[in-house]
């Protein structure tokens, strides 16, 4: 950011001298005319303790001395602007968009030849991810088959915690086709977040528990979930959730109606008749 600092100088144009008065006393009167009204007039004030030349140096230390404070004082890890969470430390990139993204395998609701696929990368433990995911799940009601949902892990380990652990979760619930009310649920009961809830719906969704437990303790879809998150890095993701529909991006969370026009937008594409 730039500022111009602009020195407003007032000339006051010299009084006829009086009878008595001798040059030293003319200047005074002349040069420090506020403090003779104000009755604070010192004649032998120094010019490095004029008002001027202190607001001068004030400014100049904040021009060169902000930038150097906010560097070594950087704002905190979870960076959070309009519902996003940014993932310290991954800088955003341009992709050139429609991205391609291979989702073979990866969780999915809907038909695979839907007319609109949307991708997340999220973070169970990411608060925005939360915020989203009743949205998310009126848009399932509402098109059913007709809109495709991908879910792929992008765990912000750095801010959260029990983001790699619950997306091992989520994945070995996956292993037996309880993903996505799994998933679901872990969002609900986001400020829950450990191994106690992730047993907890095991045992609430029927899985096998021994399955479950050997999955979790042997990190057996960690390979998985570090895929997902590469694939994000390398199509721009930097945080969550980020959104690709049809392979154009989106961040933070969406509304419902900028969702339905959205979807509708990209229906029309689809199905625009070339000439």
């Amino acid at each position: 950011m730039e500022q111009d600092f602009l020195d407003n100088l007032s000339t006051h144009q010299p009084r006829s001298s009086g009878a008595g008065r001798d040059s030293a006393s003319q200047n005074y009167e002349i040069n420090n005319l506020p403090d003779l009204i104000s009755g604070n007039a010192s004649p032998h004030k120094p010019w490095y303790k004029q008002t001027w030349f202190i607001v001068v140096v004030i400014l100049v230390a904040l021009w060169f001395g902000l930038p150097l404070v906010l560097r070594l004082f950087p704002a905190t890890k979870n960076s959070v602007s309009s519902g996003f969470t940014a993932a310290p430390g991954v800088k955003s990139s341009n992709v050139k968009e429609p991205v391609n993204l291979d989702n073979a395998n990866e969780p999915a609701w809907g038909l695979a030849g839907a007319p609109v696929t949307i991708v997340e990368f999220g973070d169970y433990q990411c608060p925005y991810c939360a915020e989203a995911e009743p949205i998310l799940q009126k848009l399932r009601q509402k098109y059913g088959e007709g809109v495709r949902f991908v879910y792929r892990d992008f765990p912000i380990a750095d801010v959260h915690s029990e983001a790699i652990p619950a997306a091992e979760a989520a994945q070995c619930a996956n292993q037996q086709a309880k993903f996505w009310p799994y998933h679901d649920q872990l969002f609900v009961q986001q400020d829950k977040l450990g191994s106690d809830l992730y047993n907890s719906l095991a045992k609430s969704l029927n899985l096998d528990l021994d399955k479950f437990k050997s999955c979790l303790d042997n990190h057996l879809t960690l390979a998985s979930i570090k895929k997902d998150y590469e694939a994000g890095l390398a199509v721009g993701v930097n945080g969550t959730p980020t959104f690709f529909v049809n392979g154009y991006s989106l961040h933070g969370v969406v509304p419902l109606a900028t969702w339905d026009q959205i979807i509708a937008t990209m229906l029309q594409l689809k199905f625009k008749k070339t000439p």
